[in-house]
């Protein structure tokens, strides 16, 4: 016996191929997410506060403020804009982390800086970006706006439980509109601006410091800017803030697109390490088609007799051709295919060879021609010929 056949491979060379670039292409952008998530999840998710045109989104104040004749307004994207002594506005939202907001408090110092607490927890309405459904209020605020002031400020954020409420204020500002579920602060360092009656301040400037903290972002969102009440009131106010009319602005955008957390897959795809990563993704592309081009396909020893009918017949061909009697076959081969094609036509009883041709050319004229062809052939390519035409004969005619 002889030794045995390896199994067939199960795929093609193609598809074998195919299949390795798709998992090559996988295992990269599962790389590229794990290492960069959260980096593209600010990028491409949310918009930050002071481009979202959703409801609690403030476009509407950044709008509102450039429209002003003279006022000067636009958006702190790194660390040093930081530095400029124009008001900054901050909005953090649900993602910002406390020590973010004490950092970008810290390098203001003693520049004028507004904190607009967020207050609703929001979600995006659909595909929409300019929709948003909102939920409950109080618990994200105590737990995410009070926390991120703690570590900063020592004060207590309260919620109103009664529904709607009217800010006002002692300073001589326009009133702001009545304000569902208000957010207000409380604590021995803040001097309040706009207030309510036994809750708190809605806005109020922290003590020796040009900082101020507004507690309800809904006097300052998009939502609450469609009462022209708020719209009055916000800008009367941020001009008590710069100390100008009209004053110059800057809206915070570094809490929101921040460099994220480092980890060992954002190192190999940042410099100076992302030429070696290349470097070393082409060593391995050049070696894999090397190793390809050079050895090919694994070759596999087969079967001294392989199984199957199809393996017998090729076989006992083989030993034929060897032999040199494969153009002995012609006689033989027509003799059975008339016996077939007698049996097919019910040719009568006791009639055989050159009787039997000459019975089945009565019945279907131009079988014999082809018979006389295949008994006269001599060589092999002639026989396999003469064969299959007498064969595809029967196939029409019998």
């Amino acid at each position: 016996m002889g030794a045995t056949t390896a199994n067939p491979a199960p795929f093609r060379t193609r598809t074998g191929v195919s299949l390795a670039v798709a998992g090559a292409v996988l295992l990269l952008g599962f790389l590229i997410v794990s290492g960069f998530g959260d980096d593209i999840n600010r990028r491409v998710g949310r918009d930050p506060g002071p481009v979202s045109r959703a409801a609690t989104g403030f476009q509407a104040l950044h709008d509102l403020l450039a429209s002003l004749p003279g006022a000067q307004v636009d958006f702190a994207r790194d660390r040093d804009a930081l530095a400029d002594e124009a008001l900054l506005i901050v909005t953090p939202d649900r993602d910002t982390q406390a020590r973010h907001l004490t950092e970008l408090l810290h390098a203001r110092g003693d520049r004028p800086t507004l904190v607009i607490l967020p207050k609703w927890r929001t979600e995006r309405d659909g595909l929409s970006m300019t929709r948003e459904r909102r939920s409950d209020a109080t618990d994200f605020g105590r737990q995410a706006a009070g926390a991120m002031l703690n570590e900063t400020i020592d004060i207590e954020y309260r919620t109103s439980f009664e529904g709607r409420r009217q800010p006002t204020s002692d300073a001589g500002l326009p009133d702001f509109a009545v304000i569902d579920q208000p957010s207000a602060l409380y604590g021995e360092s803040l001097d309040p601006v706009v207030d309510i009656a036994n809750l708190g301040a809605v806005v109020a400037r922290v003590s020796d410091r040009p900082l101020w903290i507004a507690a309800d972002p809904d006097i300052a969102s998009n939502h609450g800017l469609a009462n022209p009440a708020n719209a009055r009131a916000i800008v009367a106010l941020l001009a008590t803030m710069t100390g100008e009319r009209p004053g110059r602005y800057r809206f915070d955008l570094t809490l929101h697109y921040r460099p994220g957390d480092r980890n060992l897959v954002k190192l190999m795809f940042t410099p100076p390490f992302l030429a070696v990563t290349l470097a070393l993704l082409a060593a391995a592309l050049l070696a894999g088609w090397a190793s390809v081009a050079r050895f090919g396909p694994v070759a596999r020893e087969g079967r001294a007799l392989a199984f199957g009918k199809a393996a017998l017949i090729d076989t006992v061909a083989g030993l034929t051709r060897a032999a040199g009697k494969a153009r002995h076959g012609g006689p033989r081969r027509a003799a059975a295919q008339a016996e077939r094609i007698g049996r097919r036509l019910h040719a009568p009883p006791g009639v055989h060879g050159d009787a039997l041709a000459d019975w089945i050319e009565a019945q279907r004229p131009g079988y014999r021609t082809l018979h006389r062809r295949l008994v006269a052939a001599t060589t092999e390519t002639e026989l396999v010929a003469a064969a299959q035409a007498l064969d595809d004969w029967r196939k029409e005619h019998a």
